[in-house]
């Protein structure tokens, strides 16, 4: 049988038995695997192995010792490194060859070739992953995935997921350090929640020790990328020496097998599909501005909710951090510290369970207005890759989607510590139910009248009813009285009067007050809104009237508007007559506010190896000058820098040094 083989590879073009049905293979490839096994077989295997793997016949002849020519004594010395001299000795090696190669896939040849490794050494952590390479020349891919899994049950954690010995061809790293770079974009610093709750076992590790190890484990498989290396690559929060640690503990769980395959499912899909967001830019962005405390009562007054005495919007502002960046909450930029405190961990878990779905939304909002000031309009706030490719794997976690989102929502009402609660009752683990919680904020619970008036959700559900430009309407422009309005909408004068100063609308102050109000004349209108530069809201308040009262005085005058946003007009103004004085290079740089401070920063930077070090230099922050440097590109219309790569500095680029040439000529010239 093992000649009809032999020959059947020697006939055909390519082998598609075995192992080798998923990657079929050349013959003389084949030949070569079968060549280099023969050689361990006639060199190292002991006799006593030898014979009960092979008929007692064929092994006795191969096994005599008399000499039958001086071909075969010098053979007998150097066993497997010349051409068989007798036909027993080539039958051995085939046979035993076919034997590994023969079996239905790569795993089970693998645990047949353990066997031969066993025999010839007594342990498997003598013999490295590139050993195989000094069998013979021209061996298969397939062989060298046949020998990583033989030595599968050697191997550390970490090796195991670089290999990927789960996966059905198990393969030595073949990407490049560019390569791992790239899929650090694609990942957060912070594992996805939804798959965190799955590969966190319920007890002995804590899901933010693992949450960033997972991250960095993602860097492994295929590449050369050190431990130390890939935890840097991915936000620099954990290192090479926890990831070993906790590697270890996941290696003792009994779902270790299906963590890596885990694993090794979503970098294909990493890699194959990409990810809506770029983790690598979201990193570095400038975080300091995130919810300020008047935009956070703002939506506190929107949403009903109570803004608390100051941790809660530190909270909020934590958890939207988290959210957008995918670091820890506690590295947000905060004055006062102490967000990494086991207390603070436990208030933020309460504000998870009391958070509305209304205040999600509002967050939401705001996390994407955060966005859009970085120029940033294409991302989502936040993803998660899906969960279906954790099918069919048995995992330490629990399946946050088998949690009642009913009854969990009753739960998290009832208790002064809800989460783990909810947890104790349903049966799952607390990461599960904080993570379901942000995705299905529980409804907040019915008010009494006077506690629904002290919580602001009358204010909230007449500022839903009567939303700014319908109440401008009733009130200024159909003239209607506030108790006429509040018998048309139900809502007391009250409430009304408190709505009516939100919206910054001015109340008539008695009957006298309640006349339709008198034309607007053009020379007042040019005066104030041309020549004063006023805005149109102002004008609309002194006047009386809707701000689109008054854009309608301004078309019927023909006075063009200004454009609604951005700085104020004069600085505008300023900014665009200056860059009619400058050099055309860099007028585009400087037509906008803040264009000089830009491009003087850019300047005084480009002297420096890295953006970091321009940064510590200059007091400012790396992901504040990234984002001007970054804004100047957008502005020139063409990159500046060359960023700096291991053992090179940024330098500039043919265009960013005309640029500086032109920049530091226009400051002589100023001078």
């Amino acid at each position: 049988m093992a000649q009809d083989r032999v020959m059947e590879i020697i006939d055909g073009p390519t082998a598609a038995f075995g192992p080798y049905r998923a990657v079929p293979q050349s013959a003389p490839a084949v030949l070569a695997d079968i060549r280099a096994l023969g050689i361990r077989v006639l060199s190292d295997l002991p006799a006593a192995v030898l014979r009960g793997q092979i008929p007692a016949d064929i092994a006795e002849a191969h096994l005599a010792t008399d000499p039958v020519t001086s071909h075969t004594e010098q053979a007998s010395d150097r066993p497997g490194f010349m051409a068989p001299p007798r036909a027993a000795d080539a039958a051995v090696a085939v046979t035993m060859a076919l034997g590994i190669l023969e079996q239905p896939g790569i795993h089970p040849a693998g645990e047949a070739m353990r066997g031969l490794l066993v025999a010839v050494r007594e342990e498997l952590t003598q013999i490295s992953v590139t050993s195989i390479d000094d069998w013979g020349q021209g061996i298969s891919p397939v062989l060298q995935s046949v020998h990583l899994a033989a030595l599968a049950p050697s191997l550390r954690p970490s090796e195991h997921i670089r290999y990927r010995t789960t996966t059905e061809a198990p393969r030595r790293p073949t990407r490049t350090t560019r390569d791992s770079e790239q899929r650090a974009k694609k990942i957060p610093t912070m594992f996805w929640p939804s798959w965190m709750v799955r590969l966190t076992p319920p007890a002995g590790i804590h899901a933010r020790a693992l949450a960033p190890v997972l991250a960095a484990l993602l860097l492994i498989p295929d590449s050369r990328t050190s431990l130390d290396e890939a935890a840097g690559l991915v936000g620099d929060v954990t290192n090479g020496i926890e990831i070993s640690r906790l590697l270890q503990e996941l290696d003792d769980l009994p779902q270790w097998p299906d963590i890596v395959t885990a694993l090794d499912r979503l970098v294909d899909h990493l890699d194959a599909n990409g990810t809506p967001i770029d983790y690598g830019r979201r990193r570095l962005l400038d975080y300091i501005g995130l919810l300020p405390y008047d935009r956070w009562l703002e939506i506190c007054r929107r949403t009903g909710t109570p803004p608390g005495t100051g941790r809660r919007e530190r909270i909020a502002r934590s958890q939207l951090f988290r959210r957008l960046s995918g670091l820890p909450a506690e590295f947000v930029p905060d004055d006062l510290g102490g967000l990494d405190s086991a207390e603070f961990r436990a208030t933020s878990l309460r504000f998870t369970a009391l958070q509305t779905p209304e205040l999600a939304h509002a967050l939401q909002q705001e996390a994407l207005n955060f966005l859009a000031s970085h120029h940033i309009h294409d991302e989502p706030v936040t993803w998660q890759p899906p969960t279906v490719l954790l099918a069919g794997l048995t995992l330490p976690g629990p399946d946050p989607t088998l949690v009642d989102l009913p009854r969990l929502h009753q739960l998290v009402r009832e208790r002064q510590h809800p989460v783990q609660h909810a947890a104790q009752v349903l049966g799952t683990t607390v990461e599960a139910i904080r993570h379901v919680l942000d995705e299905h904020p529980a409804p907040a619970p019915p008010l009494t009248k006077n506690a629904a008036r002290a919580t602001g959700r009358v204010r909230q559900q007449a500022r839903q009813a009567i939303p700014e430009e319908h109440f401008t309407q009733l009130y200024l422009d159909e003239h209607r009285s506030l108790q006429q309005i509040a018998t048309l909408t139900g809502f007391s004068r009250r409430v009304l009067t408190d709505l009516a100063k939100e919206y910054g609308i001015p109340l008539r102050e008695g009957p006298q007050d309640y006349k339709r109000r008198g034309a607007i004349e053009r020379d007042w209108l040019i005066e104030q809104y041309v020549h004063r530069r006023r805005t149109l809201p102002d004008l609309a308040r002194e006047k009386g009237m809707s701000t689109a009262n008054m854009a309608r005085w301004a078309h019927a005058h023909n006075i063009p508007l200004r454009a609604r946003g951005g700085a104020s007009h004069d600085a505008a103004l300023r900014a665009r007559e200056q860059a009619t004085r400058t050099p055309d290079i860099l007028r585009g740089a400087l037509s906008s506010s803040y264009g000089h401070q830009r491009l003087e920063r850019f300047v005084a930077a480009v002297s420096y190896p890295t953006i970091g070090e321009a940064a510590r230099a200059l007091g400012t922050t790396q992901p504040t000058l990234t984002t001007q440097i970054i804004r100047l590109e957008r502005d020139l219309g063409r990159p500046l820098l060359e960023r700096a790569e291991r053992g090179r500095g940024m330098k500039l680029t043919p265009f960013g040094r005309r640029v500086v040439d032109a920049a530091q000529s226009a400051a002589s010239a100023r001078a």
